[in-house]
């Protein structure tokens, strides 16, 4: 039976075609990597700017990435908005 998380990442497109740019062994991590986000849906990144809606996407650098993220909360999502190699 799978695991049950409280919450689902959910790629944005941008990040998404991020994701499918990796090879196999690197999406496998960044995948897990995600998840661990998600277990903690509300927790604060490096920083913060407001998108273009006034809503606040959390940015946390993880060894040589940039994750762009929020929490959707109505729907248990952490929404990820971009993947950066920095």
């Amino acid at each position: 039976m799978p695991e049950h998380r409280a919450y689902e990442p959910v790629l944005s497109s941008k990040a998404a075609a991020f994701l499918i740019g990796l090879s196999k062994a690197r999406q496998r991590k960044l995948i897990g990597l995600l998840y661990q986000l998600a277990d903690s849906p509300s927790q604060i990144g490096d920083y913060s700017e407001p998108d273009d809606t006034g809503r606040d996407v959390q940015f946390i650098l993880v060894r040589d990435l940039l994750i762009a993220f929020w929490a959707d909360h109505a729907v248990r999502e952490l929404r990820i908005v971009d993947i950066e190699e920095v």
